[in-house]
C-alpha cells in the first residue's frame, strides 16, 4: 500500500452518483406534480365561473340556461332545443370528466337549481368535486384528493 491516495474510490463515486440521482429526481418531479395540480384548480374555477354566469342569465333573461359537458368541452347554452350557446371552452389535454359525473346542470328562471356534481381528474388520477347546492345554486369546490 502507498501513502499517495490523491483520488476518490469506486464507492465514493458510486455514492455521489446515487446522491445526486435521486436529488434530480426530486427537483424535476416536484413541479410536474405542481403544474397538473394548479391546471386542475384552474379547470375547476372555470367551471365555478360557467356556473356563476349560467345562474346569473338565468336570472337576468328569465330563461334556462345550463352548463354541460360535451367530450374535453364545457359550455354554457339556453336550455332549451337548440338553445344559443353562450361560451365554449376546452379542458387542458391532461383534464378530463369523471364517469360518475353528470353532464349537465341547469338553472331554471329564479336561478335555482337541482343537487348537481361535476368531478374532474388528471392524467394522474388527481380529482376535483363541483357540487352545486340545491335551491340556492351556491357552488362549492372540494380540495384535490
Amino acid at each position: 500500500m502507498t501513502d499517495n491516495e490523491k483520488g476518490f474510490t469506486l464507492l465514493e463515486v458510486l455514492v455521489a452518483l446515487s446522491l445526486f440521482g435521486i436529488l434530480s429526481l426530486i427537483t424535476i418531479s416536484t413541479p410536474n406534480r405542481l403544474y397538473d395540480r394548479a391546471v386542475l384548480t384552474s379547470t375547476a374555477m372555470e367551471v365555478k365561473s360557467a356556473l356563476q354566469l349560467s345562474q346569473q342569465l338565468s336570472l337576468d333573461e328569465s330563461r334556462e340556461y345550463c352548463v354541460e359537458f360535451i367530450e374535453d368541452t364545457f359550455r354554457v347554452r339556453e336550455y332549451v332545443v337548440r338553445g344559443r350557446v353562450v361560451l365554449s371552452r376546452k379542458f387542458d389535454k391532461n383534464i378530463s370528466v369523471y364517469k360518475a359525473s353528470q353532464s349537465r346542470i341547469s338553472y331554471n328562471r329564479h336561478g335555482e337549481t337541482q343537487y348537481g356534481k361535476f368531478i374532474l381528474v388528471n392524467k394522474k388520477g388527481e380529482k376535483i368535486d363541483i357540487d352545486t347546492l340545491i335551491g340556492t345554486g351556491k357552488i362549492r369546490i372540494s380540495d384535490i384528493y
